[in-house]
């Protein structure tokens, strides 16, 4: 992937402080909602986490799980690691995703918010090295302030909405992102807003109106205004893989 050096390399040379992911007066709004929609979430994830691999291995996920198994070896396959990478894991969830990744002999941190979910990863994965915490949160735990190869994330970004998806990135590529690292994100999303629309007259009432589901054309075009270059991968009909650096 051929970089935009002088935007990139401003936001990682950048000595500010971490800004806040909510700026807005609209996404102060957004933020309040949130918090409580993760207090919620946090509760049902705790309680999801004893059935959430058997649920994902008998195919009785939600349609929004669709392929996850090739979902998560995309993110895999686009990461290109080698041997001793540095790899954080954002909302590691029961460590699925994580554990590709030490297969694949990295390094690597899986943070999730759930205490749960957490608890299962490490018993599942010795190696993995786990951060309580939430992405949503201006200060991240001290463990985490280094820089990583590779930064990944499967079904957890949909809660944010596109200003606050674009100011996580910014932050993930100014506070911890190595130099010549990358950003893959896998996702439920689609190739176009008008994909995405059509999606959501297809469901109807099943689709979820508090998440905020992505879309390739607009996520490109936020990248490209921090000068970033952002490549989609559409897996299956409702997910996808972001690959940004």
């Amino acid at each position: 992937m051929n970089e935009r050096p002088s935007q990139r390399k401003a936001l990682l040379s950048s000595k500010k402080r971490a800004k806040p992911i909510v700026s807005c007066l609209a996404c102060q709004v957004i933020i309040m909602k949130l918090s409580s929609i993760f207090e919620k979430k946090e509760k049902i994830f705790d309680a999801w986490s004893v059935k959430y691999d058997e649920m994902l291995a008998a195919k009785k996920a939600p349609i929004s799980f669709e392929s996850y198994d090739e979902v998560l070896l995309a993110v895999l396959e686009q990461a290109r690691v080698k041997e001793g990478m540095k790899v954080l894991d954002i909302g590691t969830g029961t460590g699925n995703l994580a554990a590709l990744f030490l297969s694949a002999k990295c390094v690597v941190w899986g943070m999730d918010f759930s205490t749960e979910m957490i608890a299962i990863a490490k018993k599942k994965l010795h190696t993995l090295r786990t951060v309580q915490a939430n992405i949503a949160e201006n200060k991240w735990p001290k463990e985490l302030n280094q820089r990583f190869d590779r930064i990944v994330s499967s079904y957890v970004l949909h809660d944010f909405p596109l200003d606050m998806k674009r100011q996580l990135i910014e932050r993930l590529v100014r506070d911890y992102l190595s130099e010549n690292g990358l950003i893959i994100i896998a996702d439920i999303s689609y190739p176009t807003e008008i994909d995405r629309s059509k999606a959501q007259t297809y469901w109807g009432c099943l689709w979820n109106t508090d998440e905020y589901y992505w879309a390739a054309d607009e996520t490109n075009s936020a990248c490209q205004s921090m000068g970033l270059e952002c490549i989609y991968h559409q897996v299956s009909s409702c997910a996808g893989v972001y690959v940004i650096g």
